[in-house]
């Protein structure tokens, strides 16, 4: 930066003589070309015009390009933008469509098909009529069967094939019931 002492020694008479002022911003931070175009024009400690405008051509050309630069990232940006505020629209009218949509109703799932043999409707038969959850020796009794080993075991097969298939519920080991809605 040019000093105000320096610039005082500077010959005034010239018209190609610039202002201390205006040195000092002009002359701030020269760079490449402009700093050696100054240093050509600068004989003697005098500085010219012709260098002061050199150095603002310059400081215009550094000034246009980088206006022509935020110009193409605000176009950009614009762009992007727009995109992102389509895009949210896009989904504000899905949410209203899906909104607007009824309820779907699942369709009630298909009751349990109970097993043709006759055994398993005498077993539902006692559960219909029975208010709590039976064991396989007390469907047997209340089926009139003979209380054996072989007989309880079968019973027990059975309500376990029925609770397999949902018709019934094993609350607890070997203890069975019908579903409640």
């Amino acid at each position: 930066m040019v000093s105000q002492h320096d610039y005082e020694r500077l010959p005034r008479s010239s018209q190609s003589r610039v202002s201390w002022a205006m040195t000092a911003v002009i002359l701030r931070r020269p760079t490449g070309a402009t700093a050696a175009a100054l240093a050509q024009h600068m004989t003697g400690g005098e500085l010219t015009l012709r260098a002061v405008l050199a150095r603002l051509e310059e400081q215009e050309r550094e000034i246009a390009v980088q206006a022509e630069a935020t110009r193409e990232q605000i176009a950009q940006l614009t762009a992007l933008l727009d995109e992102l505020d389509r895009s949210a629209e896009e989904v504000r009218i899905t949410r209203k469509t899906l909104l607007a949509l009824p309820d779907p109703q699942l369709p009630a799932p298909p009751a349990p098909k109970l097993p043709d043999h006759p055994a398993y409707q005498q077993i539902m038969a006692v559960f219909d009529a029975a208010d709590m959850p039976l064991r396989a020796r007390q469907v047997c009794e209340a089926m009139d069967l003979e209380i054996a080993p072989n007989n309880i075991n079968d019973t027990r097969l059975k309500l376990k094939r029925l609770a397999e298939r949902g018709i019934l519920v094993e609350t607890e080991q070997g203890l069975f019931t019908q579903p409640r809605p």
